[in-house]
């Protein structure tokens, strides 16, 4: 067995290719039903949907021995040493990353004249945590966007509990620019995107695809 030590639970296998080891992904839910198929080859089972204690492991009823790869955070790590020296602990390398701001990605994302930097994208895409910080800022500024067209801006800033500041006068500009259908369609898409994680857990590649089509959506 062995643990990856990490932040932010992974789901893209990509993100391990440094261990070079054979994996599949599995959910924490079907272990029960994995016990026979451990030993028809030497693929390491890889949880990709739950963090891991102590208590979740012992209910689980497997031995140290077999193939499988946990994810826990580093709190847990000592309780996990203590059962045995047949676990093996990984070490997920933390990304140095570019100090970018959500605003920052939007707009590259309304901008027709400028294309998403791979720095940026990967800045709001490598873990899910920073995804849904920005789908939290984003999807605001949709619902924003939309009811604006609508009502005055300082009945939305009432409405939205926040400041009639330089956002008001920004997203004036941009609802010129971009139709209430494409703005629908945006919050549809930023809706579905987030119903997709929760259900299906983070993958890297559907949260890229997101940005790109929203941006080829919403660019002028």
């Amino acid at each position: 067995m062995k643990l990856l030590v990490t932040d932010n639970l992974v789901s893209n296998l990509d993100q391990l290719n440094s261990f070079d080891i054979s994996l599949e992904k599995m959910s924490i839910k079907d272990i029960p039903n994995q016990a026979q198929s451990l030993f028809e080859n030497d693929k390491f089972k890889f949880i990709f949907d739950e963090f891991i204690t102590v208590t979740s492991f012992n209910k689980l009823n497997i031995n140290l021995e077999d193939n499988y790869i946990f994810q826990i955070k580093k709190s847990n790590l000592s309780k996990f040493t203590n059962l045995g020296s047949s676990i093996d602990v990984l070490h997920l390398d933390s990304q140095i990353k570019d100090n970018y701001f959500p605003w920052d990605l939007t707009n590259t994302i309304y901008s027709s004249r400028k294309s998403i930097d791979l720095k940026l994208l990967d800045s709001f895409t490598s873990n899910e945590r920073d995804f849904r910080n920005f789908l939290t800022y984003f999807i605001k500024e949709l619902i924003r966007l939309k009811m604006l067209i609508e009502f005055d801006q300082k009945e939305v800033a009432e409405i939205l509990n926040e400041k009639n500041d330089y956002k008001y006068k920004d997203a004036l500009k941009k609802i010129k620019s971009v139709d209430q259908n494409k703005i629908d369609r945006a919050i549809q898409y930023t809706y579905k995107i987030e119903k997709n994680v929760n259900q299906y857990g983070y993958e890297i590649e559907n949260s890229k695809r997101y940005l790109v089509s929203i941006k080829k959506l919403l660019e002028f």
